[in-house]
């Protein structure tokens, strides 16, 4: 194994921020070898760490390539499933001498992001649009609804579709009805919604109802043709379509959505996205590094839609930067990534190299992206288009044989030449005594066939750090399209140092 242990001292910002700016060098010069630099080029064309529980892939590989993009100045999206990575990311910004660039969003901090109103007010030809805000909620729903059973796949898209609709109807009439959105205010809609034709006519529900006192005020304020044809669609939904529904499905339409934002109208994520916004995903382009601190593992359904919305807002609001104006690179980091990863994320990582983001995702192996975006030929193809554009992977020890054999594949066959040889001769007791008998026979010979360059076992023998190996922890690194100098080969064996 070729060790790595080189540091960059940390890098001055650039002007142009230089894509060829080397981060850090996977090996040492080692016997007239040429040492291989990772770029801040080759960091926004994605990464992918795969290793077992205990394999060293945070404190190895992991740990390496964030400080890297710390040193260089990067800002920065942190997503947290472990209790310990807020700690964690503070070692490493001390180190790096980030510590003032670090905003960690959570309980007990001064932070808040009222994404709704953000998304209405946020500069930009694009802001204020109904749709972008549907989105938004579709990918947490998306989230929520992972591992419940349901139907066909065309009830599936008509609940979704649905679901979308009401989505759609109660976002128009917040911003019809108010100057300010909240989650607050659409849940109080929701539920004094009619539930019936005769609820409607009803004068005690004209009287009580939040929805039917915003239909009244947005009455009062729309002004030109768009916004009063906007709220002739809202009435008629509410007014006419949504009571006019069966109630066992409008029962399903309700409860799928008002699940989810029942759980953002609550508590800690009430507080966090229901204020005055003071914190938004633009602090990143500055150089801020924003922690969100509601890990899953102590948050729950929390903290997962709570970080995955914040991703989902980061993610577009990168996608819109100019890069001209605004050039400096940042990073999206996501342990455990597979608790937040959606089907967006696929069709961001095909765009995102020229907005210069930098998404770095580890997890234990390939098959938990397959199951957390389903194990359907639709999951199955996000999670591969994914991972073919995450373009630099590093695979530590594993014992998931499907991301094994994924890792040998990638690498690749090559011709293997096999060596045989035989030797036979006829003996019995006669011919023993008397010498007699046919000479030995011996034959050799050479077999070629394509096999693995890299046998799936080998990924099981791999170094896992700790005292037993001496703090060093291996890895096979995978490059599409390019080759190591020091190898001639798209792979490389790397060892990262824990101390």
């Amino acid at each position: 194994m070729l060790r790595f242990w080189r540091r960059h001292e940390p890098s001055q910002p650039t002007g142009l921020w230089d894509l060829d700016q080397p981060l850090l060098n996977w090996n040492c010069s080692i016997n007239g070898r040429p040492a291989d630099d990772w770029t801040i080029r080759d960091s926004l064309d994605g990464t992918l760490i795969c290793g077992a529980t205990g394999s060293g892939k945070s404190s190895g590989s992991g740990r390496t390539i964030a400080r890297s993009l710390l040193q260089a100045g990067y800002g920065g999206l942190v997503l947290t499933a472990k209790a310990d990575e807020r700690s964690q990311w503070e070692t490493y910004c001390r180190e790096t001498g980030r510590s003032e660039d670090l905003i960690v969003f959570g309980p007990e901090q001064p932070w808040t992001f009222n994404f709704l109103d953000y998304e209405v007010r946020r500069p930009g030809d694009g802001a204020g649009l109904t749709e972008n805000i549907v989105n938004l909620f579709s990918t947490i729903l998306e989230v929520a609804e992972r591992g419940s059973s349901g139907g066909g796949r065309d009830d599936e898209g008509y609940w979704k579709r649905a679901a979308r609709q009401l989505c759609r109807n109660l976002v128009d009439l917040a911003i019809l009805a108010d100057s300010r959105i909240a989650v607050p205010g659409l849940y109080s809609f929701l539920t004094s919604a009619p539930h019936s034709l005769a609820h409607v006519a009803s004068e005690e529900w004209q009287k009580t109802s939040l929805l039917y006192m915003a239909l009244k005020r947005a009455e009062r304020r729309v002004v030109g043709e768009r916004q009063k044809r906007s709220l002739g669609l809202v009435a008629d939904y509410f007014l006419g379509e949504w009571p006019a529904l069966s109630e066992k499905t409008r029962s399903v339409i309700l409860s799928s959505f008002t699940s989810m934002l029942d759980v953002l109208n609550r508590g800690i994520a009430c507080d966090l996205f229901s204020g005055e916004t003071n914190l938004t995903p633009e602090a990143t382009w500055a150089g801020k590094i924003v922690l969100i601190d509601l890990p899953i593992k102590e948050f729950s359904d929390v903290g997962e839609f709570a970080q995955v919305l914040w991703k989902h807002a980061f993610q577009r609001s990168v996608e819109r930067r100019n890069v001209q104006s605004e050039p400096r690179p940042v990073f999206l980091w996501a342990d455990e990534a597979q608790y937040f990863v959606t089907s967006y994320d696929m069709q961001f990582q095909t765009t995102c190299r020229g907005a210069r983001v930098a998404t770095v995702l580890l997890t234990q192996n390939v098959s938990n992206f397959y199951a957390a975006l389903g194990n359907g030929d639709q999951g199955r193809a996000e999670a591969d288009s994914l991972f073919a554009n995450l373009n630099t992977k590093c695979f530590h020890a594993n014992g998931d044989p499907v991301t094994n054999e994924w890792a040998s594949s990638l690498i690749g066959r090559t011709r293997q030449f096999m060596m045989n040889g035989s030797n036979s001769r006829r003996e019995d007791m006669v011919s023993s005594i008397l010498n007699w008998g046919d000479p030995a026979q011996n034959s050799a010979g050479f077999s070629e066939q394509m096999d693995y360059e890299v046998e799936p076992s080998e990924f099981t023998r791999l170094r896992t750090g700790g005292p037993t190996n001496g703090l060093l922890v291996d890895g096979i690194l995978v490059r599409n399209g390019k080759v190591f100098a020091s190898n001639q080969r798209t792979w490389l064996p790397v060892t990262f140092s824990q101390e």
